[in-house]
């Protein structure tokens, strides 16, 4: 009678086994996934434009409409024409191209005209461009998984994918238009291709390797990197004295170590072609970045050069440019990179520099990667080594390892030979302005973490409760500070409350924040009856947001003129400028700062004092012109706004509200702001850094 009312579920004998177990890891890789792609679209809708989304967004709009290639060619173009690919459905209004923005190359007032000045909506416009931002997300999460699955099996892809899925770094730009998830998918796509290449060559695998060389190549200019890495993997292939089986057309096992270096010679060649190729693709087959060569008023972006360029290397660049070997536009980015990267202003830990530090990223892993992660990575190698010396791994027929036994170091050789190279190459830079920029290493350490499935599989339950412990801790962080991905900061350092204290720029304040300072000044400030000050890093638009104030020096300092005295109210400062980064006073106050506030602040009080008294007047006009007080008016104003940032970091150091731990907000009374800018000075360092 039973049987009537409920059937005997039965399951199938061929959905048992690998089936059932096939079955379950679809659904686990699927579900991660989806909870990846629902965490960082999620949270990007709670935020701004980061600094370079609009820019970013509005030169891939203009490279479709109006095939114009002349703009910010230092960054790579892969994700400005992805990322705007939907504008080509919805047609939004595109900035005005008769404007001196788009005239003189001027990419970031461009992207301003765009975002606000052009009758858009500027929150549909990041949210079409930021769901193709995590499609890459996406794709990268597979990438990762399948890498982990040829290592580890199934068990290991999704120790892989969770890892990346929960990774407050992943989150972070997976959720914003920049060139970071391109570039961390298409540099270990690349590596991942030539290495398989390097030991089996066949029509798929060949495809696979253009594919993501060509979009490598577009993604970043750091893409060359890929250059060093090939070679180093040729090497190691080469010396392991394992055999390479070639399957186009008759299929063969080629031995000899002089044979396959000639392969990877041909190999090397056609890659290099058809990436070259792509690149002319992307700047239309044209040499000239301008869709008007004839124009002279068509200018390509120019950055002021802060670093000489090596003669032998610009005499390099100019014979590219001389015989076309390169567009342009392409050409033009990389001596901006060569000519601007070396001398920036750099802020670690309380210290400022110009040029940076070797040891900047270094610090920067620490500050910002998770005490959860580093374990369970020692745990994976340990585990990994330990299963090594316990059992041989084997090989199948096809070539592909055995996932039963543990595979040898050596298949793992890509992974860690992309983050070696990545990261000491990064050290020899001297771009100190973001944690982003040893981005690419994530990925694959998130891949060998994969070998925590050896661990697992062992079936101690000490070993596996340590495991479901730390990946727990590490999937709550991630979970605890959404949407603020990426203010992400270990928590030894202090976690994201104290980020400001250890890094800034993209490592932590990007200025996408503006909404939230907005929701904020509504709850505490409602009707604005306290005066707001406001110094913003970022893009973003204040008045858009509505939000009434006077504007502080920021950067870009794009505020019209004007001249008001502090007074109590809500002081709400990024934290890369309350470092004084990016600014007039670069560095920790100084006596040079001081005596030149002190000299611009009694010049502005003999002029203030004489406004009503016309011979007066007269007299301190014959002594200097107006522009001079003109002059004096600004500079007190960026002296001043240092001199209270000092201030503040010596008497009130711990704001009275943070912003997505990137904008910080203090309320001065009358008596705070007569400290900060007339007692005494509240640092003096006798060596300026500029």
């Amino acid at each position: 009678m039973d049987g009537w009312l409920i059937p005997e579920m039965r399951i199938p004998a061929e959905w048992t086994g690998a089936k059932m177990r096939s079955v379950w890891t679809t659904a686990g890789v699927t579900l991660l996934l989806a909870l990846y792609f629902v965490m960082a679209l999620g949270a990007s809708l709670q935020k701004g434009p980061s600094f370079d989304e609009e820019e970013q967004l509005a030169v891939g709009y203009n490279i479709w409409l109006n095939h114009d290639l002349r703009m910010e060619g230092a960054d790579g173009d892969l994700i400005k024409r992805w990322a705007t690919l939907p504008y080509l459905i919805s047609r939004p209004h595109p900035a005005p191209i008769d404007n001196d923005y788009w005239r003189s190359a001027r990419p970031y007032r461009y992207g301003f005209s765009f975002f606000f000045q052009s009758g858009n909506q500027p929150g549909w416009l990041l949210l079409q461009a930021r769901f193709m931002n995590a499609l890459l997300g996406l794709a990268m999460g597979l990438l990762i998984f399948y890498c982990s699955r040829e290592l580890f099996g199934a068990s290991g892809g999704l120790f892989s994918l969770l890892l990346f899925a929960f990774s407050p770094h992943m989150l972070a730009f997976g959720g914003m238009v920049s060139t970071d998830m391109s570039i961390c998918l298409t540099l270990l796509g690349s590596t991942w291709a030539i290495w398989r290449l390097l030991h089996r060559v066949t029509w798929g695998r060949v495809a696979w390797g253009l594919v993501f060389v060509s979009l490598l190549m577009l993604a970043k200019p750091s893409a060359l990197v890929i250059f060093p890495i090939t070679f180093i993997l040729i090497l190691i292939k080469l010396f392991s004295g394992k055999p390479l089986e070639w399957e186009l057309g008759r299929r063969e096992t080629i031995t000899s170590a002089s044979l396959q270096l000639g392969v990877f010679a041909g190999l090397f060649v056609l890659h290099g072609l058809v990436a070259w190729t792509a690149l002319w693709a992307h700047y239309d087959f044209r040499f000239h970045a301008s869709p008007n060569p004839g124009d002279p008023t068509l200018t390509l972006t120019h950055y002021a050069v802060t670093d000489p360029v090596d003669p032998r290397v610009a005499s390099f660049m100019d014979w590219l440019h001389d015989k076309h070997i390169l567009p342009e536009g392409f050409l033009q980015g990389i001596h901006t990179l060569l000519a601007t990267n070396e001398r920036r202003q750099a802020f670690m830990d309380g210290e400022w520099t110009i040029g940076g530090w070797s040891s900047f990223f270094l610090h920067a892993l620490w500050d910002k990667t998770s005490p959860a992660l580093m374990i369970l990575l020692a745990i994976s190698l340990g585990g990994w080594k330990f299963s090594r010396s316990r059992r041989t791994a084997q090989v199948a027929p096809t070539g592909e390892w055995d996932h039963s036994h543990p595979p040898d170091f050596y298949e793992g050789m890509p992974y860690f030979v992309l983050i070696i190279v990545y990261f000491i190459i990064a050290m020899l830079q001297e771009v100190n302005i973001g944690h982003r920029h040893v981005l690419p290493i994530y990925p694959p350490l998130y891949v060998l973490g994969g070998a925590l499935t050896l661990v697992w599989q062992r079936r101690r339950l000490i070993f596996r409760g340590v495991i479901a412990a730390l990946l727990a801790w590490f999937a709550l962080e991630s979970s605890l500070l959404y949407p603020n991905y990426l203010a992400y900061f270990n928590p030894l350092v202090g976690g994201a409350s104290k980020g400001y204290e250890h890094l800034v720029d993209s490592s932590l304040d990007w200025g996408m924040d503006l909404p939230k300072v907005k929701q904020w000044l509504d709850k505490h400030n409602p009707n604005n009856r306290e005066p707001v000050y406001l110094a913003y890093f970022g893009t973003d638009s204040p008045d858009y947001h509505g939000i009434v104030s006077f504007r502080l020096p920021g950067n870009p300092d794009w505020r019209p003129y004007d001249v008001f005295p502090y007074a109590p109210g809500f002081y709400v400062i990024s934290a890369t400028l309350y470092e004084s980064v990016y600014t007039v006073t670069f560095g920790p106050w100084n006596s040079e700062f001081e005596d030149r506030y002190q000299y611009s602040l009694k010049n502005i009080l003999e002029y203030e004092a004489a406004r009503n008294d016309p011979a007066k007047l007269a007299e301190l006009l014959q002594q200097h012109p107006q522009k001079f007080w003109d002059d004096e008016y600004g500079g007190l104003e960026k002296f001043r706004f240092g001199r209270l940032c000092a201030w503040l970091r010596h008497h009130r150091p711990v704001p009275d509200a943070a912003i997505g731990h990137s904008i910080l907000i203090w309320y001065l009374d009358a008596k705070a702001i007569e400290e900060a800018l007339l007692g005494p000075p509240p640092e003096i360092d006798d060596s300026p850094l500029i």
